[in-house]
């Protein structure tokens, strides 16, 4: 099974709330690393992202270990990589500051993927994707495709630091994909904070997709059409005894998501999966750890 993620590797510097300084590799590489560990040989990853000249070494030597990672969809810049600063005010609310950003990722640097079985598109500055580019791979994988909203209703200043807001043409990308993922911030910044998640679907998704909306320690909700009728799913979070750093928890839960949907090709059992990957993610520092994912997933289980 070929699966691309499209997006932005990051290099991060996490300052959680209360605890030490966690420098890690971010951005979709959360996605790609808790896919290679769900997927193992059944899977080859194909992640699709510029990378800085000071994050070659460093990376290489990270990835090489995962052999279901292909390297073919890194395109080296001459600049250092795109970095981003995580402060934690709360376990939850943070402030983020991205520096030496990247430009939008082209048609041309898609094109060469069109032959895989699926497409994991995770906006991680907001800009990863030309939106030209995102229309053009809609309409040819659709129904094969899953986008994470993420910081595509986020702003950036003078200073790198991120503020919300709402693109005029949110619905454009909400509709180009069959899946999508967003949190419930974002989905408050896209309704004004004025309209049920039901009344949200209804207007802005058409009846072949499938609406998630994250809650963080409250868990998931799903919103779906079937027989005719819009139904709604919902799971509830865990009671975590501690938590080590929240960063990442959605990229892991959309890869969750895509890996459950891809080996059921089931919605439901691919949400309760995805549910407990985003919870054990918190259990873990950055993405250096991420081997440790699939273990602490059982630990839901017993």
């Amino acid at each position: 099974m070929k699966i691309a993620v499209i997006g932005t590797i990051n290099r991060d510097l996490i300052l959680p709330f209360g605890g030490a300084p966690i420098q890690s590799l971010g951005g979709i590489f959360y996605t790609t690393s808790a896919l290679s560990e769900f997927g193992g040989d059944e899977i080859a990853l194909y992640p699709v992202s510029f990378i800085g000249n000071d994050l070659t070494n460093p990376f290489e030597s990270v990835i090489d270990k995962n052999a279901n990672i292909d390297q073919s969809g890194l395109i080296l810049l001459d600049q250092k990589n795109h970095k981003v600063i995580l402060e934690y005010k709360s376990p939850e609310e943070r402030v983020e500051q991205a520096l030496l950003n990247f430009p939008p990722l082209e048609w041309k640097q898609i094109k060469p993927f069109l032959s895989l079985d699926f497409y994991l598109v995770n906006l991680i500055t907001g800009w990863d994707l030309s939106y030209k580019a995102y229309q053009k791979l809609s309409r040819k994988k659709y129904d094969r495709m899953y986008l994470d909203v993420h910081f595509l209703v986020m702003g950036i200043d003078e200073m790198g630091r991120r503020f919300p807001r709402r693109p005029d043409d949110i619905k454009n990308w909400i509709q180009g994909s069959k899946f999508i993922q967003m949190n419930q911030r974002e989905f408050e910044i896209i309704t004004d904070n004025s309209m049920h998640y039901l009344a949200f679907y209804e207007q802005y998704f058409k009846k072949d997709q499938v609406l998630i909306i994250t809650l963080g320690r409250e868990g998931a909700r799903m919103i779906y059409h079937k027989d005719k009728k819009i139904r709604h799913k919902y799971t509830s979070g865990f009671a975590l005894s501690h938590i080590a750093d929240t960063t990442g928890c959605g990229d892991v839960f959309g890869a969750a998501f895509v890996w459950g949907y891809l080996k059921t090709n089931d919605i439901n059992q691919a949400l309760e999966f995805a549910n407990k990957a985003g919870a054990a993610n918190c259990l873990l520092k950055g993405t250096d750890e991420m081997d440790l994912l699939p273990s602490k997933i059982e630990e839901f289980n017993e």
